[in-house]
């Protein structure tokens, strides 16, 4: 794949939106196809969907300090006339301060409420999860309240709210009614698409934000493992993107012309794949001040990277894929990897080499031999990513990473300082890794870019690293399961447990399985299996666990 030298990257304000809730959507509207011809779809984006605005109540006469900020959170549900309701409670000078845009605060609802003081009240939320202005989703650490303190003054003699934590609050049920979840593509080394999700409020001005986001192009964090196609300086002309006829017409400013074959093909495949989870947009086109931009030759098309593969395993010493209670064994590793008595065992994504983590350290194993490459104490599972190279850690997390050549490369990874290490993954696309580490009352998951050179050679991660899911309980293994989810296995008291998640998203407990101790991805939900201390493999079956008996020594993972 050709390499890209330079990223492009622009930033432009986020368009303010009314706050909507799909009430409504049609079933089988067409999507922007991944390969093929564009299909037909619904040309009326009103066929597609119907939206309800919450028309929340003013403030009422002789309103308790109490009654004007539950009113207040509740009027933040609609941002009609840029929050005129909401800004209602609030004094006059304050209300030109306060910028709800700042983000969203999600809670479970319940919001016990104190007085503190005669002109200040202090709100207590159970907060699980924050979104920021970009749309991007983070869990809040579980543990005590966050308090929200509102003061207050009056005003012709009634209560009003002098100061407010910017931002609006919701509790999940009312922030999924208002706002949907989307996949952004962004591009990494060798032209790899990687999805990352974003938050956006549902309704007509979808595909205005999605683009949006595309032109600001990644997270600060990860800029400098993922880039975007759009050039520095390019916004849009319009500073919308109607929906025509089941189309999005994007017109861009002219810095787009600057920008490189390449560049071309990355912005236009961000798009397709981007903006096909619009309800109601079956394509798009792209113009440049009004001007319909031709399709330029010679970039290279970026590509998803992500393989669905069959669960893997060590069976009386002899290792293979497992499936149907029966084990077959894999040509050229069958019967090489029990002699090495492992621990651990990781098939790079393409099937030709394996990493096996035994007493004496890491060895790599294909079809030109097998050699011992790291020594190391106190090593946890290896990961081969995407471009081959091979992925160690030791439980204090020191990284290093070996191309074909076998030579170790320090990747200093300072997110990782101080921490106890449980597991360590590179996602599908090679441009993030993921670390379970112990916290305190139980684990917490890391998740940070890996910089490269243009060869997709490991040269550091990210300085910072975002936590994507708190957990109870001790660290045991977790997986990527495909290239926007992730599955973890922690161990309670009485039972071990699986939660699943993904960057950005909310988190959900999968249930309980007896003395599970290993945990593969496999790609895709349907492959996510669980190994138990006998030996036994859980997979999963609607909302529990199903078992099977296969007697497995050890479950292999992918990548």
């Amino acid at each position: 794949m050709q390499q890209r030298r330079r990223r492009r990257n622009a930033r432009t304000p986020l368009a303010r939106v009314a706050v909507l809730a799909v009430i409504a959507l049609l079933a089988g509207c067409a999507a922007i196809p991944g390969a093929g011809n564009v299909k037909v779809g619904l040309t009326d984006l009103e066929q597609a969907e119907q939206f309800y605005q919450f028309t929340p109540q003013s403030p009422t006469a002789q309103a308790s300090q109490e009654d004007i900020v539950r009113g207040f959170v509740a009027a933040a549900t609609s941002n009609a006339d840029d929050y005129a309701v909401a800004r209602e409670f609030l004094s006059t000078e304050y209300a030109n301060q306060w910028d709800p845009y700042y983000g969203v605060l999600i809670d479970e609802g319940s919001r016990p409420y104190r007085a503190a003081g005669d002109t200040a009240g202090v709100l207590s939320l159970s907060a699980t999860a924050k979104v920021d202005e970009a749309g991007q989703m983070l869990p809040v650490e579980p543990g005590p309240a966050t308090d929200m303190r509102f003061e207050f003054t009056r005003i012709d003699g009634e209560w009003r709210i002098a100061s407010a934590p910017s931002g609006i609050i919701l509790d999940k049920s009312m922030f999924l009614a208002i706002w949907s979840s989307h996949q952004l593509y962004f591009v990494g080394t060798n032209e790899i698409l990687v999805p990352v999700t974003r938050w956006f409020v549902a309704g007509a001005a979808l595909a205005t934000e999605i683009v949006g986001a595309l032109v600001r192009g990644p997270s600060e964090h990860m800029r400098e493992s993922l880039h975007s196609g759009f050039p520095a300086g390019a916004v849009l002309v319009t500073k919308a993107v109607p929906v025509l006829d089941g189309r999005a017409r994007i017109d861009m400013s002219s810095e787009v012309l600057q920008a490189s074959p390449q560049a071309i093909a990355e912005l236009r495949q961000q798009l397709k794949l981007s903006l096909q989870s619009i309800p109601g947009v079956n394509g798009f086109d792209l113009l440049v001040e009004g001007t319909a931009m031709s399709e330029l030759g010679g970039g290279i098309e970026p590509e998803l990277v992500n393989e669905i593969a069959m669960p893997t395993g060590l069976i009386d010493g002899v290792f293979g894929a497992v499936s149907g209670g029966e084990l077959t064994p894999m040509l050229g590793f069958a019967d090489r990897v029990g002699e090495l008595d492992p621990q651990a065992i990781t098939l790079s994504i393409d099937g030709t080499q394996m990493a096996v983590l035994s007493e004496p350290g890491v060895t790599r194993l294909d079809a030109a031999g097998s050699a011992l490459l790291d020594t190391r104490a106190k090593q946890i599972a290896p990961s081969i990513d995407v471009f081959g190279f091979l992925w160690t850690a030791t439980r204090s997390g020191e990284l290093q990473a070996r191309g074909g050549d076998g030579v170790a490369i320090q990747v200093p990874a300072p997110w990782l300082d101080g921490r106890k290490v449980a597991a360590v993954r590179l996602a599908p696309d090679g441009a993030r890794i993921a670390a379970l580490v112990a916290s305190e009352g139980g684990a917490q998951l890391l998740i940070a870019g890996v910089v490269r050179d243009d060869q997709g050679t490991p040269i550091r991660t990210t300085d910072e690293a975002a936590t994507e899911l708190w957990v109870t309980g001790d660290p045991l293994d977790f997986d990527w399961v495909g290239p926007t989810k992730f599955a973890v296995l922690s161990k309670g008291a009485t039972a071990t447990k699986v939660t699943s998640g993904g960057p950005g998203t909310f988190s959900t407990e999968q249930g309980s399985i007896p003395g599970g101790r290993q945990l593969t991805g496999g790609g895709a939900y349907a492959q996510l299996r669980v190994l138990g201390s006998e030996g036994d493999l859980y997979a999963p079956q609607n909302s529990g666990w199903q078992r099977g008996d296969y007697d497995i020594e050890v479950l292999a993972k992918r990548g």
